[in-house]
């Protein structure tokens, strides 16, 4: 097996490492991945690193350093002659935290890599991966669940303005399942509320992205920043939180890319079974699907489709209130 320690090491040198702040491109993420990086299935394909690099798309000047580390564009990848394939995920997919919830998986239950042998010697990498999708779901619900939003929860417990979480995470805790891994975890919180945030999250590490570069948050953000990157070495689960500053003045939910469109917060946070603050549906979805003239990642587009029966009709009349005060002709107002 290739060290894979090493050339992610190696990576970082390079390229530069991003977290470092203050720098435009570099390697935002990356991770062991692929069937073959692990000893019970090696044999069946070659290891993966799943490198999250930014500025995107990859500029002229990242691809030449790659090939002078000697990696070699192979499709959609690069293949390094000492043995691994180094992939860039799709960020919109969702297909990075599902391979992470797929090899745990495999790592833990020898049935499942059996299996997974059996699919790939038949029919190929993507049929395995697709045949073991949902049992990696259910391992994911199992062993990671909702842990990272109590664990968010009880750091933010002393907040002294409302918060909730938003995005994926938010729709899992309004059907109280989970029904995909997330890669980090969203949460939307009062914006006049940054001074108590820096005392509660004092020891965690905290990034604005400014201007197309990471800025330590040490003081608070005017707008028309809103974005807060926390990274923590217990934060289970999921890469980052990702802290949303939101107007939630005059008793409103006031939806940030478009300010004319609101909701009563008794009506926008909601709580779930288990007892956390999350964003009603009907407002997760407008940032989904809201955004006009930008092609829809194919994770909203498979969280609009399993939302779109629960929701209740006055949740369908805001929401198609909302896209038609911003685009009468929005190409999603059909599916509501």
């Amino acid at each position: 097996m290739p060290d894979l320690n090493a050339a992610i090491h190696e990576l970082k040198n390079a390229l530069g490492d991003y977290l470092e702040g203050g720098r435009q491109e570099g390697v935002f993420h990356v991770q062991i991945a692929g069937p073959g990086s692990l000893p019970m299935l090696s044999e069946l394909d070659l290891p993966e690193l799943h490198l999250d690099l930014l500025p995107e798309p990859l500029s002229e000047k990242q691809r030449r350093t790659l090939e002078a580390l000697g990696y070699l564009p192979d499709g959609g990848a690069y293949l390094h002659p000492a043995g691994w394939r180094l992939v860039l995920p799709d960020h919109g997919s969702g297909w990075r935290a599902e391979q992470l919830a797929l090899r745990a998986l495999l790592l833990e239950d020898s049935d499942a890599a059996n299996r997974y042998r059996q699919v790939f010697l038949a029919g190929g990498r993507q049929a395995a991966d697709e045949a073991l999708k949902a049992g990696a779901t259910a391992h994911h619900a199992r062993t990671v669940g909702f842990a990272p939003a109590q664990f968010v929860a009880q750091a933010l417990a002393e907040l002294e303005a409302p918060w909730m979480f938003a995005g994926g995470v938010a729709l899992d805790l309004h059907l109280n399942r989970i029904t995909r891994p997330h890669d980090d975890l969203d949460v939307a919180v009062a914006r006049h509320a940054q001074p108590q945030l820096l005392q509660l999250l004092s020891d965690w590490k905290l990034d604005a992205p400014q201007d197309g570069t990471y800025q330590p948050w040490t003081a608070p953000l005017e707008l028309s920043l809103h974005q807060i990157h926390a990274r923590y070495p217990a934060l289970p689960g999921v890469l980052m939180l990702d802290l949303l500053l939101t107007d939630l003045s005059g008793g409103l939910w006031h939806y940030r890319r478009d300010p004319r469109i609101t909701l009563p917060l008794d009506e926008a946070r909601l709580w779930s079974a288990c007892g956390l603050p999350y964003l009603a549906p009907q407002a997760v979805l407008l940032f989904k699907v809201g955004v006009v003239g930008r092609d829809f990642r194919g994770k909203d587009r498979t969280d609009v489709e399993r939302m779109r029966s629960v929701l209740t009709a006055d949740a369908v009349a805001w929401l198609r209130a909302a896209l038609e005060q911003m685009d009468p002709e929005h190409p999603w107002l059909a599916q509501f």
